[in-house]
């Protein structure tokens, strides 16, 4: 169940290789480059390993430990593995593992924050830009902005599983949240996200209700989603009477990683 029930994972123990099958591949094409070891994997591969195992089997981690655990009983007999799609291993290859673990265990893979937002008219968004350039006042140094409507979900759902703190912020539509918001957030819960600590930003004309809609659907419909009490609504523009919400927010989710 490493992605399809009849894949096998095989051991051939005349060379150490370990056939892997979808596990520790990756998508993107190979450039005539074989192994990890002759690419700069974490710059040009770390992404797409990370996008390929979340959103094809990031909802089976149990699946994935129970094959971690078997690999476990011959670690040091494994010399390659050789996965169906990306770069052979040879060389550091606990550290490929340890990111399957950390991701099977749907544990942050680094502090730091995913804001995503859903703005129709920007407003939304310059509430989110702005928490992004508070938070990068007070020292944090990895944090990522994305607009929910422009960016393939597959990455989205990457970044959450990468990140241990996400902001969500979102206009109110139709009495509710915004659709592409609402989309990502079913995702989140098809792949199984959990352990994360979340913000919210709202926003909305005459009625906000987003805020509370994308608290309920934590809190109900996910595990172990730890959401700050603090939280940023506005009607329309983020004005500057909002500066005060914005500093509250930004530490709390300072104070939240300590």
């Amino acid at each position: 169940m490493v992605h399809w029930p009849e894949v096998m994972v095989t051991f051939d123990t005349t060379n150490g290789v370990l056939f892997s099958a979808d596990a520790f591949g990756t998508f993107g094409a190979l450039d005539g480059k074989l192994f990890a070891d002759e690419v700069n994997f974490d710059r040009d591969w770390l992404d797409d390993a990370r996008r390929y195992l979340t959103n094809i089997v990031g909802k089976y981690g149990p699946h994935i430990q129970n094959i971690l655990q078997k690999a476990g009983t011959i670690l040091d007999q494994i010399r390659f593995i050789c996965p169906l799609h990306g770069p052979v291993w040879r060389q550091d290859l606990m550290y490929f593992i340890g990111k399957y673990d950390t991701w099977s265990k749907y544990l942050p893979e680094e502090k730091g924050v995913l804001i995503v937002y859903a703005s129709m008219y920007g407003n939304t968004e310059s509430a989110a830009q702005a928490l992004a350039a508070k938070l990068c006042e007070k020292g944090m140094t990895k944090v990522a902005v994305y607009d929910v409507s422009s960016t393939d979900v597959s990455q989205l759902i990457s970044e959450t599983f990468r990140f241990s703190h996400l902001v969500l912020a979102s206009v109110t539509y139709n009495l509710g949240i915004y659709p592409a918001m609402h989309n990502y957030l079913l995702d989140m819960k098809a792949l199984n996200v959990q352990n994360r600590t979340v913000a919210l930003i709202e926003n909305g004309s005459w009625a906000v209700k987003s805020g509370d809609l994308m608290q309920q659907f934590l809190n109900d419909e996910m595990k172990n989603m730890t959401v700050l009490n603090e939280r940023i609504s506005m009607a329309s523009s983020f004005h500057a009477e909002k500066e005060p919400e914005l500093e509250t927010l930004a530490n709390a989710i300072v104070e939240s990683m300590q």
